[in-house]
């Protein structure tokens, strides 16, 4: 019955860990929608995941049935298969998609931005020094700025090979058809102070008692994206669970439910 439930449900593709794309039922939709609903039928227990541990893998162990594996996703209020703990392998290739490039980071904020100020008709008469999507240069590499955080006195870079000390370059000319500036350079330059993969980034600032802050202050040490994504992602590894001695009155519940 319980997969008959399931035969008029949309289909998504969803790629495993292995980089295999299989097709599955998105039945999250309407689930999500009948959540409280359910909540009031089911029991819970918890389990931690083993790394690399599928749905399928866990529904077999603990009810004796790999199909219903999607009881999982419904008792944790997940809205797609990819909120699913990320394997070692899994997780570090997520990383290197969402974060790409390197930081370069000045040593003032006004090395990445100018500050901005206008004039007494309401022109800018000054703008940005890097703007995103433009070309930089060391002067033998080259790359494009995908990121730039002035707080942080950083810019992002996808492409090129960066070092420490070498003056990156904005490889624009002039701009001031787009703005009345008070400083024409044709290109805006800083000597990197140091330079970190996209990952290794500061994401924020923290103190002993959990407080977060966007910039460095006395107590506060920085946290990286990778940290931030390792423990977000660590949280996930217990998950919650149908008890198995309730699974199938509660398949049996969800069935009235949603077909009602």
């Amino acid at each position: 019955m319980a997969n008959q439930l399931f035969e008029n449900f949309p289909e998504l593709q969803y790629t495993l860990s292995d980089g295999k794309i299989v097709t599955i039922k998105d039945f999250f939709r309407k689930a999500t929608v009948e959540q409280d609903a359910v909540n009031s039928v089911i029991d819970y227990s918890y389990y931690e995941l083993l790394d690399g541990e599928r749905p399928d893998v866990v529904a077999a162990k603990l009810y004796g049935d790999s199909d219903l594996h999607w009881t999982l996703f419904l008792v944790n209020d997940w809205s797609n298969y990819y909120e699913w703990h990320k394997d070692q392998e899994t997780f570090s290739n997520y990383l290197t998609e969402k974060y790409p490039g390197v930081w370069l980071t000045a040593t003032n904020t006004t090395d990445i931005v100018d500050a901005t100020t206008y004039s007494s008709d309401g022109n800018i008469t000054a703008s940005s020094k890097f703007h995103f999507g433009e070309q930089v240069t060391n002067g033998s590499s080259t790359g494009n700025v995908i990121k730039i955080e002035p707080q942080q006195k950083r810019i992002c870079v996808e492409g090129g090979t960066w070092l420490a000390n070498e003056v990156v370059t904005t490889d624009r000319v002039d701009d001031s058809h787009l703005y009345v500036v008070t400083d024409p350079t044709p290109q805006k330059s800083f000597t990197i102070l140091s330079v970190q993969n996209g990952v290794d980034g500061t994401a924020h600032y923290k103190n002993s008692a959990g407080v977060k802050k966007n910039y460095i202050d006395t107590g506060f040490t920085p946290v990286t994206y990778e940290t931030v994504e390792f423990d977000e992602n660590e949280k996930k590894r217990k998950i919650k669970i149908i008890k198995p001695e309730y699974i199938k009155g509660v398949v049996s519940e969800f069935e009235t439910i949603m077909m009602g």
